[in-house]
């Protein structure tokens, strides 16, 4: 079964799918709303609902689950699974009654073992669950779909073929672990029985059912090789139990195997499932954001980018300091060529990426001054952490840019001093004009006698007069 991508992120599954306008979603383009879980997602581009479609497109492979199968076994439910069947055979009477009792409540837990894994449940089935509730009847209708595969294969056997016989042999074989899926998952024996029922599991596997059935049938013959192993080395009395247990054990990881691939390839068998690790919910302020961060991405994909910014617009009313969505904004008028729009837009976004993420500031300055070559924002402070940001990115004069002549376009803001001191470390680090430095480390010094940053002032004065062979 090939999986479906999601259409606009081709390296993510598909988790929803709209029958309008044929468009497959991921997780990544239709986040939920954990304060309204009922409410069912619709088409970002036609508003129709969406189809979930479960874990059909994320679930890994079983043949690369291999381990996670024998650990699932090694869980308190199924190891007390095994010890029962264990001790059963030591101490277990000579009873018909109570070994049909024994056997229906195995038959009953190894079909639980299927179904918990149909459903991705991690956490195996409690031994308590064995003799609880309803399904003991299980065992009658499995032992039946067994009597009717022997009768079939005496029958082929009636022919003295041995071809015919063996050809009869491999297809039951075959055939078997979707007639037991078939009846785990339905608990009707006609859908056992049925070629329809069981032929959509084999189809629903293609040529991967092969690989099941390979792996089922070296399971099944593992505690036959355990007894081979032990039979020269331990008594009767001690073998025995070993291989109850041997059975219980390698029986629950065949079952845990047939029930995953359900999970696996729930889409062609026509069941929806949720993992256990699947996609939670989000509180209403992100959900909305993410929801408009997402249609916007789609929008734009689909060459509609009016429609991505209105989607933009509006949740910028709702969330106004949201900084990914600000960020979001400003590129999209950017690449759109709306300078007027952009320009105006960084009034309210510059001052909001400079105190939560100076490098986005820096990357919109940039931009700013595609449209307006001497952009410069109205905060001092602003000026200043965004100039620290460009210094960091080698862009040392359009760092300068910003603080020149910073005392008077600003001559109240109290860090000038520091400022100053950025920019002369700039002048210094960054384009080697020492000269310009100790200018401007004189003015602060001169200028500003009181500022507690004439420390500093006097160290990098003393370092710049080394490296320019001036006494300190």
């Amino acid at each position: 079964m090939d999986k479906t991508a999601c259409r606009y992120h081709p390296e993510q599954p598909a988790t929803w799918l709209c029958r309008s306008c044929e468009r497959s979603y991921g997780d990544c383009c239709i986040p939920l709303n954990m304060d309204a879980p009922d409410d069912a997602p619709r088409c970002p581009m036609c508003s129709s609902q969406l189809e979930f479609l479960g874990a059909a497109n994320t679930a890994q492979p079983f043949w690369q689950r291999l381990p996670a199968f024998f650990l699932y076994a090694l869980q308190p439910g199924p190891l007390a699974f095994a010890a029962l069947l264990a001790v059963a055979s030591i101490f277990m009477p000579r009873s018909i009654i109570l070994w049909v009792i024994l056997f229906s409540i195995a038959t009953k837990y190894f079909h639980s073992v299927i179904e918990a894994n149909s459903l991705a449940v991690k956490a195996a089935p409690s031994l308590t669950s064995a003799f609880t509730g309803e399904g003991f009847s299980l065992f009658f209708k499995q032992l039946a779909v067994f009597l009717i595969a022997f009768a079939i294969l005496w029958l082929a056997a009636d022919f003295n073929s041995e071809a015919l016989y063996w050809c009869v042999n491999i297809g039951l074989l075959l055939v078997m672990p979707a007639s037991i899926i078939r009846l785990a998952l339905d608990k009707d024996l006609s859908s056992a029985l049925s070629p329809e029922q069981v032929g959509q599991v084999i189809t629903a596997m293609g040529w991967r059912y092969l690989i099941l059935c390979a792996f089922l049938f070296i399971l099944w013959q593992s505690p036959g090789w355990v007894a081979y192993m032990l039979a020269h080395g331990l008594p009767r009395v001690i073998l025995l139990p070993v291989m109850a247990f041997a059975f219980a054990y390698f029986g629950v990881v065949m079952c845990a195997m047939m029930g995953y691939v359900v999970f696996q390839y729930q889409g062609a068998l026509g069941y929806v499932i949720v993992d256990e690790d699947s996609q939670a919910g989000f509180a209403a302020d992100e959900y909305q954001r993410r929801k408009a961060l997402a249609e916007t991405e789609i929008r734009l994909k689909e060459g509609q980018s009016d429609n991505a910014l209105e989607t933009l617009t509006a949740a910028l009313e709702k969330h106004p300091d949201d900084l990914k969505l600000n960020e979001r904004f400003h590129q999209l008028l950017f690449n759109l060529n709306s300078g007027e729009r952009c320009l105006r837009h960084l009034q309210h976004y510059m001052p909001l990426a400079a105190r939560l993420n100076p490098a986005l500031g820096a990357t919109a300055l940039l931009n700013a001054r595609r449209f307006k070559a001497d952009y410069l924002p109205d905060d001092p402070l602003v000026c200043e952490r965004i100039a620290e940001a460009l210094a960091m990115r080698h862009k040392n004069r359009e760092a300068l840019s910003l603080l020149r002549n910073l005392h008077q376009r600003a001559p109240d803001y109290p860090q000038i001093p520091r400022a100053y001191l950025l920019a002369a470390r700039i002048f210094a680090e960054g384009l080697g004009q020492v000269e310009q430095a100790q200018k401007l480390l004189q003015f602060v010094r001169l200028r500003y006698p009181q500022s507690p940053l004439l420390g500093e002032v006097a160290n990098l004065e003393a370092t710049l007069a080394k490296l320019s062979g001036m006494p300190g």
